[in-house]
């Protein structure tokens, strides 16, 4: 079989600078094109050695260090932890690709050494790389966004009602000095039904890029947030009423404010345990 240099150079350059650019947007680490362009070419003049090596576990350990050299070369990082977990990104994306092609061209039956599929590579490389990442994206989002979920409790008396909140950092709603949590009708009807003799309701007003008006609001006796295995409650929260769902499947929107740690010397707080 004759394969020919140009298309080796061709492909894993191409291959190198797509695998490069994705991990680089995933972890959201600055670069450059011009970077990019480099480390892939010299991935790609690098990749050219690799036949010669007859050791597998010298090709091996070169094919490892090539992969922390062209990470190192291709940006500049804020620290180590950053440096490392981008390296960590480039191989799994290598790997999976690589596993992902040898996958297809089974299937196939083509033979990915041959001249042919060496020449015809780089669409389904792109592809792959393209679905990987956004698999990767998706779960990382999910994740984030999970990692901003909180189970929460409004309570007045001995009444208790237990829902699901997202903590929103746009929420930037307060009462007076106070923040403001902000539930829809559906779930503030629960709460209602069961306190509504006892609620203190009020109007306040509420500012979006639409312009101001009043919502109904409500004054609940405590609001329980459980966080990493304690019950941090809240004294007469004020609670917003929206006229829209929230969606997400959330009940509240917590204000950011019930999150901070310096919110603990301002306001009436209590932190117990969950047994």
């Amino acid at each position: 079989m004759t394969v020919y240099i140009e298309l080796v150079l061709i492909d894993n350059f191409v291959i190198d600078y797509l695998l490069l650019k994705a991990t680089f947007v995933l972890m959201g680490v600055k670069t450059t094109r011009k970077r990019l362009f480099l480390c892939a070419f010299l991935g790609s003049v690098i990749a050219l050695a690799f036949p010669l090596i007859k050791i597998k576990t010298l090709s091996t350990a070169v094919k490892i260090l090539t992969g922390f050299l062209l990470t190192i070369l291709s940006a500049d990082y804020r620290d180590k932890r950053e440096y490392f977990i981008s390296t960590a990104i480039f191989f799994l994306l290598t790997f999976l690709t690589g596993g992902a092609i040898i996958g297809v061209y089974s299937i196939l039956g083509l033979d990915y050494s041959a001249e042919f599929s060496i020449a015809v590579m780089i669409l389904p490389v792109y592809v792959i790389i393209k679905v990987i990442s956004e698999v990767i994206k998706f779960i990382y989002r999910r994740k984030n966004t999970l990692s901003w979920t909180y189970k929460i409790e409004l309570g007045f008396g001995e009444n208790s009602l237990l829902g699901v909140g997202f903590l929103d950092t746009g929420n930037a709603l307060y009462d007076g000095n106070n923040p403001v949590i902000i539930t829809t009708k559906r779930f503030a009807l629960k709460f209602i039904d069961q306190n509504f003799y006892k609620l203190k309701f009020k109007k306040i007003m509420v500012r979006t890029v639409l312009g101001e008006s009043q919502k109904n609001a409500v004054i609940i006796e405590r609001l329980v947030i459980y966080n990493e295995g304690k019950r941090n409650i809240f004294n007469n929260v004020t609670v917003c009423i929206s006229d829209n769902e929230i969606g997400g499947g959330y009940d509240v929107i917590l204000h950011p404010a019930f999150m901070e740690e310096r919110y603990d010397e301002k306001r009436d707080i209590k932190t117990e345990k969950v047994s």
